[in-house]
């Protein structure tokens, strides 16, 4: 009792779209309006299913889609949004107008993701991701003098040194805690 077919498979043509096809899309939307999907492409004279017609209008042939490289801004929206929002592609799309929300999910994918997982954080949770912390180094008792622990605590959150040994001539005001494993009782 599921929803009834959107067009007989038989004769459909799949695959690749021609810049034949793509022109008689085009041609019958500009001069009628995209309307009802399923009637579309035998209207339009087309061998396709309709929601392949929706899809190639929506992700690729509709005049106000921006193509080209993601700017900058456009990469610092599309993570602050998913920090926010999740997966929701489409709602993040919204916000990037001209950018279809199959674009984002593919550049987030293949270059973002990516580059948040090079950079040591988590893609998911926009967190650094603490299974590739090295904690031997960080509870080593020989790193409890100040500068030493000041250049791991730098090199841990990716950060310049927080203090030049070479101008610092008072000691560091936050001293480590010792971990509770390597006190002496």
């Amino acid at each position: 009792m599921g929803r009834t077919p959107c067009c007989d498979k038989n004769g459909l043509k799949k695959g690749p779209w021609t810049t034949e096809e793509d022109q008689k899309l085009i041609d019958y939307i500009q001069k009628n309006g995209s309307g009802n999907w399923r009637i579309l492409p035998k209207n339009a004279g087309l061998q396709r299913c309709g929601k392949s017609c929706r899809l190639r209008w929506t992700n690729y042939l509709r005049p106000d889609i921006k193509r080209g490289k993601f700017s900058l801004e456009e990469e610092e929206t599309i993570i602050h949004l998913h920090s926010i929002l999740g997966n929701k592609w489409s709602a993040i799309a919204v916000r990037l107008p001209g950018r279809t929300d199959n674009e984002i999910k593919n550049y987030w994918n293949t270059h973002i993701r990516k580059k948040l997982l090079r950079m040591g954080i988590d893609p998911i949770t926009h967190r650094p991701r603490l299974d590739l912390l090295d904690l031997n180094s960080i509870f080593n008792p020989s790193l409890y003098n100040s500068t030493q622990w000041n250049n791991n605590l730098s090199r841990l959150l990716g950060v310049q040194s927080l203090v030049n040994p070479e101008i610092s001539q008072f000691p560091l005001i936050f001293s480590p805690p010792k971990p509770k494993f390597l006190i002496a009782k």
